[in-house]
């Protein structure tokens, strides 16, 4: 079966995390671990993080990189479904035109852990919507599959920036 490519403006991906959907739900709502696994790169960092999981509370980080640039993201959150979904508006504070005032949805779903079988897993189904432009899309869809590359890592309690980026990460 055949899915329709998803439009330019609009980010979707799905990621099979070998965690419960309660343990997702707490990595992606404790503002304390966001700094361990949210940052694309080997050498970003993700600090000052503020998670207010209620709607109306804030999303807030700031993410480094190595030349000491930052680059702030926030959010207000429009829906919370404990262990099931979040969704919260984005925007870049410092780049208000670069994915300003778009949708960010996390989903997730019971699902079969094929590596272990007789472990949980969670799908997770992240879809960032209202981009304004194909290289907006393209942008935020290496961030955010860094992203759930890492969420995948973290859950499971293995060293994020060891796993996905090595030595890398150690030089930053």
């Amino acid at each position: 079966m055949t899915h329709p490519a998803p439009p330019l403006t609009q980010v979707k991906l799905n990621k099979l995390v070998r965690a419960t959907r309660r343990r997702v739900f707490e990595a992606l709502t404790r503002a304390e671990e966001y700094p361990r696994w949210f940052a694309p790169g080997p050498r970003e960092r993700c600090i000052n993080v503020v998670i207010e999981p209620w709607v109306g509370g804030r999303f807030r980080f700031e993410m480094t990189d190595a030349e000491g640039r930052v680059n702030v993201g926030v959010g207000e959150f429009t829906e919370v479904v404990e262990d099931r979904k979040l969704v919260y508006t984005w925007s870049w504070e410092n780049m208000p035109d670069f994915g300003g005032d778009s949708l960010v949805t996390f989903e997730l779903f019971d699902a079969e852990n094929p590596y272990e079988p007789d472990e949980p897993a969670t799908e997770v189904v992240l879809t960032h919507d209202r981009l304004k432009s194909a290289a907006e899309r393209s942008e935020h869809t290496g961030g955010w599959w860094n992203t759930l590359r890492a969420l995948g890592y973290h859950v499971r309690g293995v060293d994020v920036r060891e796993a996905m980026f090595g030595d890398a990460a150690a030089s930053g």
